[in-house]
């Protein structure tokens, strides 16, 4: 009889068989839900914009050390940028 797994890899399981347009749609919908839980939770937005700063500087980062070792960063450099416009 087999053990009992952890909801948690059962969901992620399941994630991993969908075709990519489900996985996009899915991620799509996390990050609105991420969105709304932060905009609920967070009360000082100053901080918010510090933090979010503080990612996207982060983000530069890690392009410009892959620019450097692996002289590619495509799938990087868009979700970079599309970051970069979330902010502005």
């Amino acid at each position: 009889m087999r053990g009992s797994r952890r909801p948690i890899y059962t969901v992620a399981a399941w994630v991993r068989r969908q075709p990519p347009k489900v996985k996009a749609f899915l991620g799509v919908v996390a990050g609105m839900a991420a969105l709304v839980f932060l905009r609920f939770i967070v009360h000082d937005h100053d901080n918010l914009f510090v933090a979010a700063e503080a990612v996207h500087a982060i983000g530069i980062s890690v392009l410009i050390y892959k620019l450097t070792k692996e002289r590619t960063c495509a799938v990087l450099l868009v979700v970079n940028l599309c970051y970069g416009f979330l902010l502005a």
